[in-house]
């Protein structure tokens, strides 16, 4: 073969569309005080509060510890599940204590609309679900540097198959146990999860992707895992189609740019293939079908950047992540045209070859989570000095008026152009 991809040429850059974080209004843990509320109640009442306001601040910020974020979300989460279990005689009765508050949360993709539940496992489901969110914000902020280390890039990594995990129990667990699926759309809603699980492995999916065009693999790896990045996209835009276009609109677009942009990587390098076994005619198929990807990629990225709706502000056609692509392909079907002109004069066939169906290694797996167990400081004692729900009763935490939810404020991420990064898998983030 005459050629070989000028590796120096390409950075692969990230860049992530994140939806915001969900707020919710303050709880108050005293209503299940009673005059019977024994010390070690009281003491566990203290810190559900003292442990749900130190995680809401810990998840307002990206750079946040990521053990100290684990640590008090498991603290949260393990004594939370105390008031939904309820003593053990009560397992199972509806009413008890699980259903004694209110649970005021907004949804990711739907502004300020409110969704509330007398359930304390709603709770449990809204902040897992913010943790998870968290973490893609995580692995975004790390992945901000322009020149990512060995170590951050394998964290950033880890940080999305966590999240994709935590959406993946959600989903198939946690959810289940409400009594009310929640309105179409809310983060309840199994297509809204499912889309955040197929969102974080494709991502994680990226980063490996950028690991091996740097490690120079062979071009028809590259070429399988950039297909299967790009299905991967493909599938999580699916769940999104039949969802309300004005809530996740800008959410489906960003799926539908990547899912265009890496089929424009792997026809790009199966061209690259082909190319080392002298095929000239397939490679010049290769590398148009790639140019029109990429030109698709294009023109969807400048509608997002003129999109309204909940997400990222950015000009993905502006960053390094996409700048770098452009010029490989076009410089790569230049050449194969022109030596084609000069020594093959193959036939370019109509459609370019088959993409490798399945990757082989490489392919990034959600992390399994498993939900915290309860505090063993909710003995059967302290549980029973508790208030539990009577029939009839208001429901704590509803009031004629609620309070309003205002937005969790998070820090503005630089949407503008980054400089070109040193190594060929630098990452950018909007």
């Amino acid at each position: 073969g005459r050629y070989h991809a000028h590796h120096t040429e390409l950075v692969m850059a990230h860049w992530f569309h994140r939806n915001p974080l969900k707020a919710t209004s303050t709880v108050n843990f005293d209503v299940y005080r009673t005059g019977q509320t024994n010390a070690e109640a009281s003491k566990l009442l203290a810190e559900l509060k003292e442990k749900r306001t130190k995680l809401l601040g810990l998840i307002r910020s990206p750079e946040s510890d990521l053990a100290e974020v684990t640590t008090v979300s498991t603290e949260y989460i393990s004594t939370l599940r105390g008031i939904i279990q309820g003593p053990a005689e009560e397992a199972g009765k509806e009413g008890g204590i699980r259903h004694l508050v209110v649970f005021r949360w907004t949804n990711t993709v739907q502004g300020k609309k409110v969704s509330e539940f007398l359930d304390a496992q709603f709770e449990l489901v809204s902040v897992l679900l913010n943790i998870g969110l968290w973490h893609m914000k995580h692995a975004a902020h790390l992945a901000a540097n322009p020149d990512v280390a060995m170590e951050e890039a394998k964290e950033v990594h880890r940080t999305l198959r966590i999240a994709a995990g935590i959406f993946t129990a959600l989903k198939d667990s946690e959810v289940q146990k409400l009594h009310d699926a929640g309105d179409k759309g809310a983060d309840t809603d199994v297509r809204i999860l499912d889309a955040y699980v197929m969102q974080c492995q494709a991502e994680a999916q990226e980063v490996t992707l950028a690991r091996a065009i740097e490690l120079k693999h062979k071009h028809s790896l590259v070429s399988a895992l950039a297909a299967e990045t790009s299905k991967m996209f493909m599938i999580g835009g699916d769940h999104l189609s039949t969802l309300d276009q004005l809530q996740v609109g800008k959410w489906h677009k960003y799926m539908a740019i990547k899912d265009e942009f890496y089929k424009a990587y792997a026809y790009c390098y199966l061209g690259l293939e082909v190319l080392t076994q002298d095929k000239c005619g397939e490679a010049i198929a290769c590398l148009r079908e790639s140019s029109r990807a990429y030109a698709a990629a294009e023109k969807l990225s400048r509608e997002y950047g003129s999109m309204k709706g909940p997400g990222t502000h950015a000009r993905p056609q502006e960053h390094i992540f996409f700048r770098k692509l452009g010029p490989l392909v076009k410089s790569t079907l230049e050449k194969c045209e022109h030596e084609n002109g000069f020594i093959y004069f193959h036939k370019v066939p109509d459609q370019p070859p088959e993409l490798p169906v399945k990757a082989t290694f490489g392919l990034a797996s959600a992390e399994p989570y498993s939900i915290p167990p309860v505090n063993p400081a909710w003995t059967e004692d302290a549980l029973k000095t508790l208030k539990a729900a009577r029939s009839g009763e208001k429901p704590q935490g509803a009031s004629a008026v609620a309070e309003e939810i205002k937005p969790v404020p998070e820090p503005n991420v630089s949407t503008e152009p980054a400089p070109a990064p040193s190594t060929s898998s630098g990452c950018v983030i909007s």
